[in-house]
């Protein structure tokens, strides 16, 4: 079992999770938006053992060279969005005027993959749309959406990579799964899976 501390750094207002094995102890964090005093106390006394990307967009990774240069973290990424994590163009932050810090993955996933985290197993679920490699992250009856599913809506599609048609049928995908689940997305309030069946106008 999973449990789940969250916090929202930068100015996108991003959720940032600090997953912790309850039997190990052994923590993940999905996404990393910032390096930052604050980023180094939500993870402080964390035995991090991974960071977990959404996808590879500015807003997600910026953070990651310093904490995996602090913690030894490995970095988990897709390999559609794996070169985002040494392009300012293609994670988009030489277009925002954002802080970009070249690094790379130490480990590519796809989907169906699964990610061991003490006691705990991570199952990767490919959701690409808001990019070409955006994945999602299950657990137990926990659901890591990034910027595919939000409260209600979903990431948006007219940035390179993006496509409406392909986060359309990520959705479906999620829609699909087997059971409920509390969603944990990348920007605004938690929801549930059976929430947004039947709520998201997105997922109908």
């Amino acid at each position: 079992m999973l449990d789940v501390k969250c916090a929202v750094f930068g100015s996108l207002e991003n959720n940032c999770y600090l997953l912790t094995d309850r039997k190990t102890g052994k923590s993940a964090l999905v996404d990393c938006t910032e390096d930052s005093e604050k980023m180094r106390a939500f993870i402080s006394g964390a035995m991090l053992e991974y960071i977990l990307l959404t996808h590879g967009h500015f807003d997600h990774i910026g953070g990651i060279k310093g904490i995996k240069e602090l913690t030894g973290a490995k970095v988990v990424i897709s390999r559609e969005d794996e070169p985002m994590l040494s392009s300012s163009k293609h994670s988009l932050a030489a277009f925002c005027g954002a802080v970009h810090n070249d690094t790379n993955a130490d480990i590519i996933v796809s989907d169906g993959d699964t990610i061991t985290l003490g006691d705990s197993t991570l199952k990767v679920i490919a959701t690409p749309g808001h990019t070409k490699g955006g994945v999602c992250y299950l657990c137990d009856d926990k659901l890591f959406t990034g910027d595919t599913l939000f409260f209600c809506s979903c990431g948006r599609t007219d940035f390179p990579g993006g496509s409406s048609a392909e986060i359309l049928e990520s959705l479906k995908k999620l829609s699909a799964l087997d059971g409920n689940f509390t969603v944990y997305p990348g920007h605004d309030r938690m929801s549930t899976l059976d929430f947004e069946r039947a709520n998201n106008p997105y997922m109908k």
